[in-house]
């Protein structure tokens, strides 16, 4: 393993390390909030923090660029917070404990943060490098994008001053996004009731070990949601025995496709034998698909609490009903996700099971008839539903003089050819541009691996080709 010091470009890498030392969860960003400010006043910039903790830093063009347009250069502080089963990371308080592994850059049982991370890195060392030759600078840096966008939605009119907006939040290098999905999450709520058993033999049933990924960016690869799994298995016990549920959950972040799942139940008779034969059923059905898996089982205390007996049919049937994966494909680019819905999360509360699906598209109609039919099953099932976090779609433009220069800079940096496209997972850039009409984006960023789980990776080599050419578009928009 080789030291983070000893990678190169050796000061993003170090700025990388250091924001990786304060903990950044969405909703809790202030302190690296702080940090950025307290930064942006060592280097003597203009700061400007908001009451949500999004920063702004405004460096002068370097001589010579006075006259150039403002470029704004853009990512989020925010990162998404996952680990492993048996990982005792505290995100609240440890730093991410950072690994050189061969050409990639990844962290110990957790997520990286290079989402978005390396950009904010990447910023704080144009900052500091007073050699490179650009234009006036500004640098947003945003929080809970990870969420709902709320640090670009809650963005005021008149703060940014730059016409040209260069977001550093995509995750292939060679490839500039000009245009990024909507969304909106949706919470069905399936009313619980509960009732008492005098004796009986209760289960926890755990499924863990699922590829899952981003809901926006790997929607389309077909990897098991863990949700739809346990519910292959709840379904089938209860075809096969006379069982009550007790809890069940699974997923944690509404922008990441489940991983784990849990479920107790409860029998007045002894099922593990049917128990553990449904569950090796259920694996073989993943051995190909999702090989990593694992099915665990293990008996609990009998407390008597469980939900009325018809709780675990509804529940079932809901879950059967509501889809997730990909809804349908943009006419424009056949190979590009239009719309999709994520079952993200499910979550037994006291009156509830609450079910967490995040919905996207790039067009606002098509979502606005997956809404129509989530509440619609919804209704069916007999439960309530509420929606939130609503972000807007970032539509292809047809004019842009930052993205034909954007594409001239990488030929004449690189020799090779930028492929420009439109992506299924939802960017900042739609949320701002709400306020900011007449700012010309693009997005572009180096290669990353399955963001949002521990296996997060980035690629070193792309990290440094895509820091050299972004300093190389500031020079040349002049």
């Amino acid at each position: 393993m080789r030291k983070l010091e000893n990678i190169k470009p050796e000061r993003v890498f170090y700025y990388f390390e250091e924001i990786s030392k304060i903990p950044r969860d969405s909703y809790k960003e202030k302190e690296i909030s702080d940090y950025l400010v307290k930064f942006g006043k060592e280097h003597n910039l203009e700061c400007y923090q908001d009451e949500v903790y999004n920063v702004v830093l405004r460096k002068k063009a370097s001589p010579g660029y006075e006259n150039a347009e403002k470029i704004i250069l853009q990512g989020h502080m925010d990162m998404v917070c996952e680990k492993t089963e048996d990982s005792n990371h505290d995100f609240t308080k440890d730093p991410i404990e950072l690994i050189v592994d061969g050409n990639y850059l990844r962290a110990n049982k957790t997520t990286l943060g290079a989402d978005n991370g390396i950009a904010v890195a990447m910023m704080l060392a144009i900052v500091e490098d007073d050699s490179l030759k650009h234009g006036p600078l500004e640098f947003l840096i945003t929080t809970s994008e990870e969420i709902d966008l709320g640090g670009a939605m809650a963005l005021k009119p008149g703060i940014l001053q730059g016409k040209m907006f260069i977001n550093l939040d995509s995750e292939e290098t060679g490839i500039l996004t000009v245009g990024s999905a909507g969304g909106e999450n949706i919470d069905i709520l399936l009313p619980v009731k509960k009732t008492e058993l005098k004796e009986g033999f209760t289960y926890k049933v755990k499924l863990q070990g699922f590829a899952g990924g981003h809901s926006g960016a790997e929607i389309h690869k077909g990897r098991e949601n863990s949700n739809k799994a346990m519910n292959k298995v709840l379904k089938s016990l209860n075809e096969k025995e006379d069982i009550y549920l007790v809890s069940v959950s699974g997923g944690s972040k509404d922008n990441a496709i489940p991983r784990v799942a849990e479920a107790v139940i409860t029998s007045i008779k002894d099922i593990k034998e049917t128990v553990e034969k449904t569950l090796k059923e259920i694996k073989e059905s993943y051995i190909k698909t999702e090989p990593q898996t694992e099915l665990l089982l293990e008996e609990v205390l009998f407390n008597g609490q469980v939900f009325e007996k018809e709780i675990l049919k509804k529940y079932t049937e809901l879950i059967e009903d509501i889809p997730t994966g990909v809804n349908t494909w943009m006419k424009e680019y056949p190979d590009i996700v239009e719309s999709s819905d994520n079952l993200a999360i499910v979550k037994t509360e006291e009156k509830y099971i609450r079910i967490a699906i995040s919905m996207r598209s790039s067009e606002p109609e098509v979502l606005e008839k997956i809404k129509k039919k989530m509440a619609e099953t919804a209704e069916k099932h007999g439960s309530n539903y509420e929606f939130s976090a609503n972000y807007p779609e970032w539509r292809y433009r047809s004019v842009s003089a930052l993205r034909d220069k954007a594409v001239e800079v990488w030929k004449k940096l690189t020799g090779e050819e930028m492929k420009v496209e439109v992506i299924h997972a939802g960017l900042e850039c739609g949320a701002i541009y709400h306020n900011y009409p007449d700012i010309d984006f693009i997005s572009l960023g180096p290669d990353m691996q399955n963001v949002h789980t521990p296996e997060e990776k980035l690629d070193i080599a792309s990290t440094e080709k895509i820091y050299n050419y972004v300093v190389k578009l500031l020079e040349e928009l002049k």
